[in-house]
């Protein structure tokens, strides 16, 4: 498991160029809170000065150790990634910020992303913006976790904050990456727990390094304090384990607490600009961008790639299949994407900023970038397929009043180890392409080969009549494109843990879409070999389907490389009803 560990490690180090250098910064020292507690920070100047006069700061407050240092002397292991030096290059300032309970900070993480967490974000800022070297203008970055604390800053309302850039960030933590579907990606959040597990207690066995010690600590015996107030922080899988709804807390807090959309309303009154960056194949990354972009009042400027989590390699299945690509756009031109918006808000240079699409989005198939001021894209008709006879899949509905399929549930079905749950550890997304035999052991829908291309822009709905032998199962659907020599694409996916299949309202925003409360008092067990019908939505995509190609849904009950076996004995046997009186479709959002 510690090799495990420290590869993932490396992946994660690596997924934005995590390249040392002897860059050394010049501000190191705690920082304290409104409760007291001691927040370890860093910050670099460029040109390794301290300026004369203020400059705009840029924060990363992250759950990944601010530094690193040699574990038996105690030497500096310089920890400054590609981005960090891009933007130190053009004249910002870095404020690199243990959060609370992790690395050389004090305290116990009550959970991830907690509002305590987001309360020490204000406090640090304000230390921050009073200091002679800035300007009073301060922005925030970062991938993942750190993506998420950008866009949480905002959420503090402080008046310094003038621009963020949330990439790959999370939105809704149960929906994702946690508990996607309601079931428990149990094989990314292991590994992570197992991590930041390391992390907390500074194990070097596993880190091959030990925390940086601030720079007024010099015998490291606040570093070991501050270690050993980590020692009741919350094991992060068993928490998940422990809280199967989404309104049970996972440590002091419940996941709503403990996410983005729990702080909706600040956020958006914030109005603070957004530069986000994310993936159609990156988790569930992309619906938390949607939703906000379509309710959130901030200025946005959206770039949806088809990449990995980090944007560090492409992933389209149409130009991936069992090595890793570079990205589109590159590494490089992704750095310079965030420092035009940067310079635009912060430094109020008069780029092209203003002129940039509102959103760009990467289109599978075409494989090319399209532009759009608005979501849902122009001209989207939402067209019913449904499960006809002989397991086709047709605009025209069954007309016989009888007909069912029945699907034995595979739990040996995967989407492999490289897939978008597991890309969020830094993993690129690959062998998405050739998707003909696990279909096999799957049920699947094919339409006949479409007479144009056919172009797919949004969230694809779910609607299946369906019957269970058992009490509870996941259902997993899969949209696949299949070319005329028969090979399958993964385009995207979606699914339903099936105790979680009452529709709700939605409690944040207005939406046609299914939505699912997973709460305690929401969920009901299946009566087994009664009919019942589930909703849900695939995660949202783009895809031009070429003339020829045929169009299929595929009907799974497990991954196995990512999700807990559900239920865990018995195999279910589920029944798919697609006759006139009991129709099982997928609604499409077809761009005309």
């Amino acid at each position: 498991m510690t090799k495990k560990i420290y590869t993932y490690l490396l992946a994660i180090l690596c997924q934005l160029l995590w390249i040392s250098t002897a860059q050394a910064q010049q501000v190191s020292q705690y920082v304290k809170v409104k409760d007291g507690t001691r927040l370890a920070m860093d910050v670099y100047f460029p040109d390794n000065k301290i300026p004369n006069k203020g400059i705009p700061v840029l924060f990363e407050f992250t759950r990944y150790w601010r530094g690193y240092e040699h574990p038996k002397t105690g030497k500096r292991i310089s920890s400054l990634r590609g981005i960090h030096r891009h933007f130190l290059k053009n004249g910002y300032a870095l404020a690199i910020v243990d959060v609370r309970g992790s690395g050389a900070s004090f305290g116990q993480r009550p959970a991830e992303y907690s509002p305590k967490e987001v309360r020490d974000a204000y406090d640090v800022v304000d230390w921050v913006a009073k200091q002679p070297w800035c300007n009073g203008k301060v922005g925030a970055f970062g991938t993942s976790y750190t993506g998420t604390t950008a866009e949480l800053l905002t959420a503090t309302q402080h008046p310094a904050v003038k621009a963020v850039i949330p990439g790959w960030s999370d939105f809704d933590l149960f929906q994702s990456p946690v508990r996607p579907y309601g079931a428990v990606a149990s094989r990314f959040i292991k590994t992570w727990s197992d991590l930041v597990g390391a992390m907390d207690h500074n194990d070097v066995s596993v880190m091959r390094a030990s925390i940086r010690r601030v720079g007024t600590d010099k015998d490291g015996s606040l570093l070991k304090q501050a270690i050993a107030s980590h020692k009741n922080n919350p094991n992060v899988y068993q928490s998940v384990i422990d809280g199967k709804f989404r309104d049970q807390k996972i440590g002091a807090y419940t996941y709503e607490e403990c996410s983005p959309v729990y702080w909706h309303k600040k956020i958006s009154q914030s109005k603070v600009p957004m530069l986000v960056l994310v993936s159609w194949l990156d988790a569930g990354t992309v619906e938390g961008t949607l939703q906000r972009f379509q309710h959130f009042k901030n200025p946005q400027k959206i770039i949806i790639m088809a990449g990995s989590h980090g944007g560090g390699a492409h992933a389209s299945p149409y130009e991936v299949g069992s090595s890793a690509l570079p990205h589109k756009p590159s590494v490089k031109e992704q750095f310079k994407l965030r420092t035009d918006f940067l310079d635009y808000y912060l430094k109020g240079k008069k780029n092209s900023v203003d002129q940039w699409p509102t959103i760009q989005y990467y289109n599978l198939g075409e494989e090319k970038y399209k532009t759009s001021q608005k979501w849902p894209v122009k001209g989207v008709k939402r067209q019913k397929w449904y499960f006809n006879n002989d397991l086709k899949l047709s605009s025209t509905p069954e007309k016989n009043n009888t007909g069912n399929d029945t699907y034995q549930v595979d739990f040996g079905v995967t989407t492999g180890k490289s897939n978008r749950w597991m890309t969020q550890m830094g993993r690129p997304i690959m062998n998405l392409h050739q998707r003909q035999e696990m279909d096999k052991r799957m049920l699947t829908y094919t339409s006949a080969p479409l007479t144009e291309d056919t172009q797919i822009t949004g969230n694809v709905v779910v609607n299946l009549e369906m019957a269970s032998t058992t009490t509870d199962g996941l259902v997993v659907v899969y949209l696949e494109d299949v070319d005329e020599n028969g090979q399958s694409r993964y385009i995207t996916e979606g699914g339903l843990r099936l105790i979680h299949r009452k529709l709700s309202k939605n409690p944040y925003f207005k939406t046609k879409l299914p939505y699912h409360s997973f709460t305690k008092a929401d969920a009901k067990p299946v009566v087994s070999g009664q009919k019942t019908n589930v909703q849900f939505k695939m995660w949202a995509t783009s895809v031009l389907l070429k003339k020829g190609h045929r169009l299929r849904i595929a009907i799974a009950g497990a991954d196995k490389d990512m999700f807990d076996r559900i239920p865990k004995e018995g195999t279910p046997t589920y029944t798919i009803f697609r006759n006139a009186k009991e129709r099982s479709f997928v609604e499409i959002p077809v761009v005309r």
